[in-house]
């Protein structure tokens, strides 16, 4: 597999683990304001991930997603933690760790796919600073 193709994946599996998380934690919290900045959050999520599958697309390849493991495991440490405080403060604190997961596993993917096309190392860019605005965002909420 190709190097476009490795990072491409990879872009997928990071957008579709922070819309997952989002959307627990939008189920979590009654505060509005907050709740608008995830909203936006969202859907800079999925125009990335609809990019990343575009790209994927145009190279013939089926995106490969993240794995029902990795996705139950987020599910339930999401759960866990909101049971005993679902406070704006708590959820932006953990979506602030998500977030800095999140744009370390960007960086990792570009280096090791140093091959990539200017095009896909570009989208990868534009996820890590995505990230790093989220959490700069998320911070307003602690």
């Amino acid at each position: 597999m190709d190097d476009d193709i490795r990072l491409l994946n990879a872009i997928i599996k990071n957008t579709e683990m922070g819309t997952s998380s989002l959307e627990q934690i939008l189920d979590a919290t009654e505060n509005e304001a907050f709740k608008s900045s995830l909203q936006i959050q969202q859907k800079g999520f999925s125009q990335l991930k609809q990019e990343a599958a575009q790209a994927l697309a145009m190279r013939g390849v089926e995106p490969e997603g993240t794995g029902v493991l990795a996705k139950l495991g987020s599910t339930m440490s999401i759960a866990g933690k909101t049971m005993m405080d679902n406070s704006t403060r708590h959820l932006a604190d953990m979506l602030i760790q998500g977030s800095s997961m999140g744009t370390i596993d960007c960086v990792k993917a570009v280096r090791d796919n140093p091959k990539a096309s200017a095009e896909v190392q570009n989208l990868a860019k534009r996820l890590e600073e995505f990230e790093q605005r989220n959490v700069e965002e998320l911070k307003n909420f602690l």
